[in-house]
This record gives C-alpha cells, structure tokens and sequence, in this order.
C-alpha cells in the first residue's frame, strides 16, 4: 500500500481541540466513536463551560462599582479568552458539519467588519 493510500481522506478526519509537538493534531473517523472523539468532545464541552464562567466572572466586575482598573483588565483577559475558545469550538463544530463555502465566507466578512 502507498503512502497516499494509507491515509485517511480529507472528510474522514477530525480537527482536534488540541496540539501535538506544536502541529494541528487530527483523528482519522472512518470506524466511527473513539476514546479520542469523546475525549476531544469533552475538551469542547470543558472549553465552553469554562467560557461561560468567565464570562460571568467578567460581568460580575463590570458591574461593581468599585472593581478596579486591574480587575477590570483581568476580567478582560479572561473575557478573550474565552471568547477566543468558544471561536475555536464554533469553527471545530463547523468544520465537523461541512459548513458551506458561501457561509465561510459570510463569516469571514463578518470578522473583518468587527476587527479594529
């Protein structure tokens, strides 16, 4: 067998949540639900959760009055970040679902209007 035919097609792999030595990791998903798919989707689900409580943290500071400036920026920080993963998790789902080229694009478009 060659080295092409030994790989799994493009459809047939998963983006993985994580990195390995540095390098998008990917899961081959031609025999159907791993260790590795649950694992990768319990990461997803963590990443969101964990989302969700920054960002209830973040409003919390915002709305006391007497929050200061560095608490204020570390509410930030941590608001990023978890908007930066709930992205991530939107674009692993996506790519998961096939998302049509023309709705890439749209979010693309979206992306750069919102981007100072």
């Amino acid at each position: 067998m060659s080295e092409t035919e030994s790989r799994p097609a493009p459809s047939q792999l998963r983006r993985l949540p994580w990195r390995e030595d540095g390098k998008t990791a990917y899961l081959s998903t031609g025999e159907g639900p791993s260790f590795l798919a649950r694992m990768a989707d319990t990461m997803e689900e963590g990443m969101l959760t964990t989302a969700e409580v920054d960002m209830a943290r973040a409003l919390s500071v915002a709305e006391e009055m007497s929050s200061s400036r560095a608490e204020l920026k570390m509410a930030v920080r941590f608001l990023a970040h978890a908007v930066a993963d709930a992205i991530e998790v939107a674009r692993l789902r996506g790519e998961r679902l096939g998302v049509d080229p023309e709705a890439k694009e749209t979010a693309e478009f979206v992306r750069r209007c919102i981007t100072p």
